[in-house]
């Protein structure tokens, strides 16, 4: 049966026969993008969750301490359960987890009815390992090992059970750890948080746990040196081989005679080589019963450990030169890491501090932005708020960019609160109607120009029409006179006939100014292209081309056409009126008697 490869966007088919198959591996992907947004958005959740639940793994190692007294090994109860409780409710968070994924993002070949993949192969086996992963990580070993077969195990068998704890749960760490990786890359760039903060406290907490776990294995160690030594002494003593360490156990016997062989707390040296685990016994932390004490202690010998990497004196055996080895390595390859991380993030609390420090010099500049405390309290206060949520404290803030870039909503109330009034005073636009004023509100966008600087130049082309909403300026002419002005004064209205009478043209000659004006001070001012005006004109066009009378009342073409039109109407109706008054005195009695030849008198 050859497999089809299909497209992932084919919706699939299943016979019955399939869907159970399906149902009782795991499910097809909805590929929803909504669904997976949603379920990234717990992934932080879940993190923690892992994080705690690893934390138990090493603290499982803290259930048992030696009876000194009886040369015995004691299984905290009370603690056992408590750390089985918590596990179980935290795992109880990774099998949700897991069966969300499994529903949601893993594909599964439909080989029965020969359709293959959805995806390629190498997607499948990536996603399929990483649902495996997380299904080996969730599986409650550690409960298994101590409710199902520590309590069966009687005599030299116990120490065998402990020694099967200690397997399950360094096993079972690898892929946990894995697994809280993968959650936590998984949650941070859905987040957007990959690098920084997140980053930065997510190392910290591994390196923390990882020394925890060391710490705890180390404790746990010391406690299984102790015991190979008292088997070692109960042999040479003559002890039965199927006695037992466990001081619960009904075959526990009398061994307090191995106090000069193994004891629990080395004040003088011994004939046995507890090698590494020497400062265990010496401190005696192995006998104490309060968790939390013991915890410290070893938690502070695994960081003391892996951070400063210390020469360990080992004995010959192998599983203590196997940890110390594992210890040495991954101090090796983790601090430098960790240091890394630690640099990043001490970069990214710094960056943050200059970001808030440019922040709050950017909400300064606005406020005192001259034109800010024209506007309106209710704009105000909006423009506010749309600071607090845009303002990164990013280098290079421009102040009037930002004002053009404000959303369309917050840009026509700041235009329609400061431009409006000077709008209206332009002769050739002070005629449109709301709707009009409205929407060539749209095309102008804030300049400044400092000190000195020219808006126009008499006889130099005028491409835009500038609106002063703010600041003092100078106009003058060839024919007149300095006349000094301030806001709320306009120029270049020249180019609003130019933009009014290029109906066909498309000639870019612009207009010449009339006047020149200055910048006395700094200036705000609104401007629109010429470009934009005309295009805003040829908008406003009615259907048959002709212009709203708006436009055509202040168009000097305009005028000088009406000029045309009047007189002519003016000559044609003089002319008119000419006719008549001689057609009526043509044809008028007195007027034909008064133009007959007068005869003398008398002939």
């Amino acid at each position: 049966m050859s497999c089809t490869f299909r497209p992932e966007t084919e919706l699939v088919q299943y016979s019955p026969s399939s869907r159970r198959l399906r149902n009782r591996i795991i499910s097809a992907p909805t590929n929803s993008p909504s669904s997976s947004r949603s379920f990234d958005n717990w992934n932080l959740i879940f993190v923690a969750a892992y994080l705690l639940s690893i934390s138990l793994d090493g603290s499982f190692f803290y259930i048992l301490y030696i009876d000194d007294y009886r040369k015995c090994l004691v299984l905290a109860k009370d603690l056992t359960f408590t750390l089985v409780v918590l596990r179980t409710v935290l795992d109880s968070f990774q099998i949700v987890y897991v069966y969300i994924r499994a529903h949601t993002h893993v594909p599964v070949p439909d080989f029965i009815n020969g359709r293959g993949f959805h995806t390629s192969k190498w997607t499948f086996a990536k996603k399929f390992f990483c649902l495996l992963n997380g299904i080996v990580s969730v599986l409650p070993l550690p409960q298994a090992v101590i409710y199902l077969v520590v309590p069966k195990m009687r005599g030299h068998k116990f120490l065998s059970a402990i020694s099967l704890l200690k397997f399950v749960l360094v096993a079972q760490f690898l892929p946990r750890f894995v697994r809280m990786y993968q959650l936590f890359t998984k949650a941070a760039s859905s987040s957007g948080a990959v690098h920084g903060l997140a980053s930065g406290i997510f190392h910290f907490l591994v390196y923390l746990l990882v020394s925890h776990s060391f710490g705890a294995l180390w404790y746990f160690l010391a406690i299984v040196r102790v015991s190979v030594c008292w088997r070692q002494a109960c042999l040479h003593a003559g002890c039965s081989s199927h006695d037992s360490f466990y001081c619960d156990d009904d075959k526990f016997g009398d061994h307090r005679s191995l106090n000069a062989f193994c004891p629990a707390k080395l004040r003088e040296p011994t004939s046995f080589d507890f090698g590494m685990f020497h400062d265990a016994l010496q401190s005696g932390i192995v006998e104490v019963t309060n968790f939390l004490q013991k915890f410290l202690y070893c938690f502070q010998w695994g960081i003391r450990s892996l951070s400063f990497a210390q020469n360990f004196q080992t004995s010959t055996d192998a599983w203590e030169n196997i940890f110390s080895s594992a210890m040495t390595i991954t101090g090796a390859v983790f601090i430098p890491f960790h240091l890394w991380n630690v640099m990043q993030f001490l970069q990214h609390i710094n960056g943050n501090s200059e970001r808030k420090i440019r922040k709050s010099s950017q909400m300064q500049e606005v406020e005192m932005w001259r034109l800010f405390h024209v506007l309106s309290d209710n704009l105000k206060q909006k423009i506010r708020k749309y600071c607090q949520s845009v303002f990164q404290g990013t280098e290079g803030f421009n102040l009037h960019q930002f004002f053009n870039d404000l959303p369309p909503e917050l840009s026509f109330a700041m235009k329609h609160e400061l431009c409006l009034p000077v709008l209206k005073k332009v002769p050739m636009l002070q005629r449109m109607d709301e709707q009009r004023m409205n929407a060539i509100l749209d095309h102008f966008k804030l300049v400044q120009y400092t000190q000195g600087m020219f808006l126009v130049q008499e006889g130099n082309p005028v491409n835009k029409l500038q609106l002063i909403v703010g600041g003092d300026i100078l106009s003058w002419s060839s024919t007149n006179v300095f006349t000094p002005r301030n806001d709320g004064e306009f120029c270049g209205e020249e180019l609003v006939s130019w933009a009014v009478d290029q109906q066909s043209d498309s000639s870019t000659v612009f207009p010449r100014s009339t006047r020149t004006v200055e910048a006395v001070t700094q200036v705000d001012a609104f401007s629109i292209e010429a470009g934009d005006l005309k295009e805003f004109v040829n908008q406003c066009r009615q259907p048959n081309g002709q212009l709203p009378k708006c436009f055509r009342y202040g168009s000097e073409k305009w005028r000088n056409w009406a000029v045309v039109i009047i007189q002519q109407a003016w000559y044609r109706q003089r002319k008119k009126k000419l006719k008549t008054s001689l057609l009526a005195l043509t044809l008028s009695p007195f007027a034909v008697s008064s133009l007959r030849p007068i005869r003398p008198e008398g002939t």
